[in-house]
């Protein structure tokens, strides 16, 4: 049998590099505490010092931990600004397999980014909290030193592949409805507060989330503060690409059939299963807004959760992207 293909490489280089960086993190003695910045450091002692550990009842399990832990090295501590170059700092001799180098080197890879591979049921959306509190407590005291770190931002998409997992998440920032009101006292935020944050940072971030949270059809409409927290399923945005039909090439005085005439005056008509629905005619209106409020944010962090069901489409021997 021919020897087995190693199919994780960067998630085993980068993890070997995390776990050699975090020796010593229960006592306060790792080296990561000297590679970041002053909040990420209070966060790691917060969220995995031994002492205060123990006087919780909830804490991140190791899945967990690897995975905030990883993402923290990758982004912060190597610096990485594209695929390509986390590869470079984490596991160079990948490169040299296949076609992996000219995989990770194309253009849509071009930017931070990483993938988090957690089984359902492990607690993604703890992962997910815990990292945007260190965006964002990070991106707080950057402003406040009137410093500009880009590798730090308060503007925060969260995209999930459907409405059940949207409303979970919903749930997880806001808190369960009530009445026709979300009770944020309910929430993953406020439930599990002791775990996410120091004390002295709670109201920092409970206000962040109250007052910047953007349900998927309030993004680009609703006033928030300093910030963004938007929160939507992913049709929202694949719909918002979907290209006009061009109009047909007409001589002059030819009589146009009505249906050319609507659509050549009105700027949405309604879909055969919807009928005269102004609601959808609104939300298909408003898809091309929110992708141009999105794109014009002066940086944003993107968090695709279950990115699983996004992937490539292959037809009769060609891949499209589904982005």
């Amino acid at each position: 049998m021919s020897p087995a293909v190693d199919v994780l490489p960067l998630s085993l280089g980068l993890t070997a590099k995390t776990q050699a960086l975090c020796i010593g993190l229960e006592d306060g003695s790792a080296d990561i505490y000297e590679l970041v910045t002053p909040t990420t450091a209070e966060l790691l002692r917060w969220w995995f010092l031994e002492d205060i550990c123990l006087t919780r009842k909830f804490n991140f399990h190791p899945g967990q931990r690897q995975a905030i832990l990883n993402t923290i090295v990758a982004h912060e501590v190597l610096g990485s600004t594209s695929l390509k170059d986390l590869y470079q700092r984490a596991a160079a001799d990948a490169l040299l397999l296949g076609n992996v180098l000219s995989e990770v080197a194309q253009p849509k890879h071009g930017h931070p980014k990483y993938c988090l591979k957690m089984a359902t049921g492990t607690g993604k959306t703890w992962v997910l909290q815990a990292l945007l509190v260190w965006q964002l407590l990070n991106a707080n005291a950057a402003r406040a030193e009137a410093v500009a770190d880009p590798r730090f931002t308060r503007n925060f998409l969260i995209v999930a592949p459907g409405l059940i997992v949207y409303d979970r998440l919903l749930d997880a920032f806001c808190g369960k409805l009530r009445g026709g009101l979300r009770d944020f006292s309910t929430s993953d935020v406020h439930r599990y507060a002791e775990l996410f944050l120091p004390e002295g940072l709670r109201e920092t971030v409970f206000g962040f989330v109250r007052g910047n949270v953007c349900a998927k059809d309030e993004i680009g409409l609703k006033t928030t503060g300093n910030g963004l927290l938007a929160i939507t399923n992913w049709h929202l945005l694949s719909e918002g690409a979907e290209e006009e039909e061009a109009a047909e090439m007409t001589a002059p005085g030819v009589t146009l059939a009505p249906q050319q005439v609507i659509a050549g005056v009105l700027p949405l008509t309604p879909g055969r299963a919807t009928g005269n629905s102004l609601d959808m005619l609104d939300r298909r209106y408003a898809r091309g807004g929110v992708l141009d409020y999105l794109v014009d944010l002066p940086e944003l962090l993107v968090f695709n959760d279950e990115a699983h069901h996004i992937h490539e489409v292959k037809k009769e021997g060609e891949s499209t992207e589904v982005e």
